[in-house]
């Protein structure tokens, strides 16, 4: 048996069929598939959709832009700490139940935002914003995970990423669009209506499954902090290599490529293209040839693509817009992979190993950002997609050899 494990390490591996307490898939699975992508959607749309409102935030009360900012900080660092707490709360009580009550909290929080008189109370606001994402983008993830049927645990898997992807090209343009027609309050106290809707439709979608581990012979074996860690540090670096890239994307372009804003803002949406197709085709791929496998194999190609992409950054602009284009595809393939990959290596733990995989990602988001301002600001934008393939490359190593061991799976 230990041989055939091995063997398989790479695709679903076989303790998945006898642990996993997956529901044999029914008419209405298409059905929550498509809610968790909705729920998804207006999570993300809710975090992406504060940065263009900050200027008119900052002048309705009177504070410094930073100041203004910190209403992005404090929901991404509450986030950050929430989602594990909240991940292993699910996989003891439920992660139905813990989504419905996040997304009420996220409602709740985000009215908050839209009628906050002081600007303290908007970060306070922000701040539930944030613990309540935390309690709903995991769940959503190990639902999906868990329900989909073993042989396209990867299609659902980037059909729920596909939602958060989509809301980063669509959150900004139409949180603006709002804003300038009621007013920036209205936007926050219009997301908190499909917010509140969808807490009864998951209720309403999702199977009361039992919890996990209940239907195996024996408890589920704990897994330590170094296990956890290790499986997850793969998403941190994807995230750092990626976003220390595109956080400063117009940045760059414009300075180094000569882009007009008309050009950067397609070579966003040209990029935003690519990252929902590298999605959804990841998942596929995940499903033929191994989610370790694509993950590893996105991973690796990122740091290809990015050395390409230093090389064509002041190349004539089709070029360069089909580099950013190929960067986007090669890209997104990891995430919904990986994910699949950690369902089935961990069944007995998907809440509490997503949300350390989603506070990993938002972790590395924002040290690579950071990474990113100092490359900036010291060596130029051509510095960044450099370390970014770096990093890529050791992700690739991590994803082959170190991340998950073949005792997890």
């Amino acid at each position: 048996m230990q041989t055939m494990r091995a063997s398989r390490a790479d695709h679903v591996p076989l303790s998945t069929e006898r642990l996993s307490p997956t529901p044999a898939p029914t008419r209405r699975g298409g059905g929550s598939l498509a809610v968790g992508f909705i729920t998804l959607l207006v999570v993300g749309t809710d975090l992406f959709v504060v940065s263009p409102l900050l200027p008119a935030i900052s002048r309705h009360f009177h504070v410094s832009p930073g100041a203004a900012g910190n209403a992005v900080t404090v929901f991404s660092i509450v986030y950050v700490l929430g989602a594990p707490a909240f991940g292993s709360l699910a996989d003891r009580i439920g992660r139905r139940k813990v989504l419905a009550a996040g997304l009420v909290g996220f409602a709740v929080a985000n009215v908050l935002t839209g009628l906050a008189p002081s600007f303290a109370v908007l970060l306070l606001a922000r701040v539930l914003a944030g613990l309540t994402a935390a309690a709903v983008s995991p769940s959503v993830y190990a639902l999906v995970g868990a329900a989909a049927p073993a042989h396209r645990r990867g299609v659902w898997m980037s059909t729920a990423v596909a939602g958060f992807l989509i809301s980063l090209t669509t959150g900004a343009p139409s949180g603006t669009a709002l804003a300038a027609v009621w007013g920036w309050r209205a936007v926050f106290v219009i997301l908190a209506l499909p917010a509140a809707a969808l807490a009864v439709v998951n209720l309403a979608v999702w199977p009361d499954t039992p919890k996990p581990g209940a239907s195996a012979a024996t408890a589920p074996v704990p897994i330590g902090l170094l296990t956890r860690a290790r499986a997850v540090a793969v998403t941190g670096l994807w995230a750092f290599a990626v976003y220390a890239l595109y956080t400063y994307l117009g940045t760059g372009l414009r300075a180094d490529a000569k882009f007009s804003t008309g050009l950067v803002a397609l070579a966003l949406i040209v990029f935003g293209v690519g990252a929902v197709v590298g999605s959804f085709g990841g998942g596929r791929l995940a499903d033929r040839f191994g989610a370790r496998r694509v993950a590893t194999a996105s991973l690796a190609l990122v740091g290809v693509t990015m050395l390409l992409l230093d090389l064509v950054v002041r190349a004539p602009v089709p070029l360069l817009m089909a580099a950013l284009f190929l960067l986007a595809l090669c890209a997104y393939p990891c995430l919904p992979a990986y994910q699949a990959q950690l369902v089935s290596s961990f069944p007995q733990h998907v809440g509490s190993l997503l949300a350390w995989n989603s506070s990993c990602m938002y972790l590395g988001t924002a040290l690579g950002s950071a990474a990113g301002s100092a490359l900036l600001s010291t060596a130029g934008f051509r510095a960044i997609p450099l370390a970014g393939a770096a990093v890529a490359l050791l992700g690739a190593f991590f994803c082959a050899f170190w991340a998950i061991s073949q005792r997890s799976e």
